[in-house]
């Protein structure tokens, strides 16, 4: 009988993409759900009898999940950025032997499409009874969330990754393999900087406000279905990105974002997460720089304790003056997934 205790979820990034791989590491957090890759039709006839169909069709397959990790560590976020945002990126060493490495994410918005050629993995599910194996998976969808906690307990950073592959078959879990490295997140050491230009991206923190903070990126990765041998999707495309960031505050400032709001002023906005140093190197950080209009600022939407509370919806814009909406920086242990 299959164990909960041997439930599990791997990967390894495809060399060629669409051609199925070993698994390269065991996936950190929860294991995801082995579901079906197949909607079936059951057209409605009449054949004579009081039931609406009596047969079923299988035309496209296509499978979907969702990984969650609920104490995202920064190493975790290779695998999504890499396979949803830009491709092949390698990360930097910042200091000799310290294996600090800087990966920058930052997606061309103007290049022709498939130029940031997001990477493909293959995913690998079971447990102890049985293994399933989905080549040709991409990242549709990363949220993340911080929140800090007011009682001093723990305040982790979770990640939730949409990932769509181009099927689902019974096959055999690589074996001797070590779960990824997962040095925490931790929403307690989020800061935010507000700025008007990104020439000064970063440089103007507001201090001890940050309550919690959403941020959600969807690439518009999409399959394409088109005539061929085999019914599932034959390749896949790029589209227009959306990125959301909601926030909480507390501080003076939500009257003043509120002005802004109502003005529709151009906002450059910086989220930092830090995390420990790396050997005598560089430390661990996450940086997301992005520029739009707040949408919603509600100045007093809730109460902790007292204090009021503001929430905040940013909604990013391309800024044609420096030709920039979206800037991803990830400093870690690790040069590649």
């Amino acid at each position: 009988m299959a164990n909960e205790f041997f439930t599990k979820s791997q990967a390894g990034i495809e060399s060629t993409p669409g051609t199925p791989v070993a698994a390269a590491k065991i996936l950190v957090g929860q294991a995801m759900v082995i579901s079906t890759d197949t909607k079936l039709t059951f057209p409605e006839e009449q054949f004579g009898v009081r039931a609406r169909s009596r047969r079923a069709i299988a035309y496209e397959r296509m499978w979907m999940g969702t990984r969650v990790i609920n104490e995202c560590g920064f190493q975790n976020l290779l695998l999504p950025l890499l396979t949803g945002i830009k491709g092949s990126v390698a990360g930097a060493e910042q200091t000799s032997s310290q294996h600090d490495y800087l990966h920058t994410f930052t997606p061309s918005m103007t290049a022709a499409a498939g130029l940031n050629a997001p990477q493909a993995f293959t995913l690998q599910l079971g447990d102890d009874e049985q293994a399933w194996r989905v080549p040709y998976c991409h990242t549709d969808r990363i949220t993340l969330k911080g929140s800090m906690a007011q009682d001093g307990g723990a305040a982790p950073v979770t990640m939730e990754q949409g990932i769509f592959g181009r099927y689902i078959e019974e096959n055999a879990f690589t074996g001797s393999l070590s779960p990824e490295a997962s040095t925490p997140m931790n929403a307690k050491l989020s800061r935010l900087f507000l700025n008007t230009a990104w020439a000064s991206v970063g440089t103007t923190e507001v201090t001890d406000a940050l309550v919690d903070w959403t941020l959600e990126i969807i690439p518009n990765l999409h399959p394409r279905f088109r005539g061929a041998a085999a019914n599932y999707f034959n390749n896949v495309a790029e589209g227009i990105f959306d990125v959301t960031l909601a926030l909480t505050l507390e501080s003076l400032l939500r009257d003043e974002l509120l002005a802004s709001q109502q003005a529709g002023d151009l906002q450059v906005i910086q989220l930092a997460v830090n995390g420990p140093q790396i050997g005598t190197g560089d430390t661990h950080n996450l940086t997301v720089n992005l520029s739009g209009q707040w949408e919603d600022v509600t100045p007093r939407a809730s109460s902790e304790r007292g204090d009021n509370l503001a929430t905040l919806a940013f909604h990013p814009t391309w800024d044609i003056t420096a030709s920039k909406m979206l800037e991803i920086f990830l400093t870690t242990d690790q040069s590649g997934f």
